[in-house]
């Protein structure tokens, strides 16, 4: 299955990130050897149907959005300074779950996928 979601539609998105604004129109190499692979692993056509497009604009744009980040993966990393002390803090990864949720727009697949998969229960 091909990424059906392009540049424009994942900066259509993301108005508010600068990250994602500030990436040039021929980043389309960084979407196709980064991040569409990873797209094309979690959102299957069979299972999203008309949703598919959504998911991955969604989808990519968090993994964009992540990839500003810190770079140890950790999570955002936010800290504040007065005079010569400085604190910072990152909020860690515990699952694929808080992952998808440590962005606005991980947040937004995760609806979606919540729309189109059925949880399995076991009982």
């Amino acid at each position: 299955m091909a990424v059906l979601t392009t540049i424009d539609d994942i900066k259509s998105i993301a108005q508010d990130d600068d990250h994602i604004q500030s990436l040039a129109d021929d980043s389309e190499a960084i979407l196709v050897n980064v991040v569409y692979p990873l797209v094309e692993q979690m959102v299957r056509e069979s299972k999203f149907g008309g949703l598919t497009k959504a998911a991955q604009t969604y989808l990519s744009a968090h993994i964009l959005s992540l990839a500003a980040t810190d770079s140890g993966g950790r999570g955002p990393l936010s800290s504040e300074s007065i005079g010569d002390i400085s604190v910072s803090y990152t909020l860690p990864y515990l699952n694929q779950v808080s992952v998808l949720a440590s962005t606005q727009y991980g947040l937004m697949f995760l609806e979606l996928q919540r729309k189109v998969i059925t949880p399995v229960f076991v009982l």
